[in-house]
């Protein structure tokens, strides 16, 4: 195979042009993280504790840790495969339970707006398991 410096500068590119993307998500959030936080801490503090303020709170602050795993992955220059196979499933796996939790609190909501209509919830539902 044949060192082509073309190849190499396109993939140092790309690779910087993720993390700036990453790093301006991480800004995005943190600021409107900041602006509503006295509003938040006040529906928290004030509602009871229930299943859909737990799905709340893990949808809200689960991409926190997300974003700080990844955002460590990308500027930390980590020679150790172990470690880097380890981060990298654990941003899977949180990649996956942000997904999970953001869809059926979407679902949710949804269905409490309708009404909480049985049929849009069957087809929501079938909807989703359908597409996973």
């Amino acid at each position: 195979m044949e060192y082509s410096p073309s190849y190499h500068v396109a993939a140092a590119r790309s690779l910087q042009f993720t993390t700036y993307m990453y790093v301006s998500i991480t800004t995005f959030w943190c600021y409107d993280y900041a602006c509503s936080l006295r509003e938040e801490w006040t529906f928290l503090l004030r509602s009871d504790w229930s299943k859909v303020k737990g799905m709340y709170i893990v949808t809200r602050y689960l991409p926190f840790s997300f974003l700080a795993i990844v955002l460590w992955m990308s500027f930390n220059t980590n020679e150790n495969p172990c470690i880097c196979w380890v981060l990298i499933i654990l941003e899977s796996v949180l990649g996956i339970a942000l997904v999970f939790s953001s869809e059926c609190f979407f679902m949710l909501r949804t269905y409490v707006l309708w009404n909480k209509n049985r049929i849009l919830l069957a087809a929501m539902l079938s909807t989703f398991f359908v597409s996973s």
